[in-house]
């Protein structure tokens, strides 16, 4: 199946002392009549490039949620995946996608957050 402890070491709750940022996730769901969205499987790509297939296995909680670094408004998902407990997050406004939230180094930050054309942040 491929190797998901890079996938469990980057699913954290948010600290506002560390950097993170918003990870897209390519997302297979289940949308009931009523327009509710449950998360049922979704890729991860690893560091080295190679893509897992990871299913969530029970839905816990649903939170009406903001995400606070952004001001993304959505829903917190608490799920079970893989024996853990995690965080998936889900945008309510244009364009709706599924995403968590992954704590990374401040080098990382600002590399993903530069603008076009900017050379990386020299520390």
């Amino acid at each position: 199946m491929g190797r998901l402890h890079e996938f469990n070491d980057t699913i954290e709750e948010y600290d506002p002392e560390g950097y993170s940022i918003r990870v897209p996730l390519k997302m297979i769901q289940l949308t009931e009549k009523n327009g509710c969205a449950f998360p049922l499987s979704f890729d991860w790509e690893n560091k080295d490039g190679s893509v897992i297939h990871v299913k969530v296995n029970k839905v816990i909680k649903v939170t009406p949620s903001a995400e606070r670094k952004s001001g993304a408004v959505g829903d917190r998902y608490e799920c079970l995946i893989e024996g853990r407990i995690e965080h998936l997050y889900y945008s309510k406004i244009h364009p709706r996608r599924w995403f968590f939230i992954q704590k990374v180094s401040e080098q990382e930050y600002n590399e993903y957050y530069k603008l076009p054309g900017e050379s990386p942040v020299k520390q």
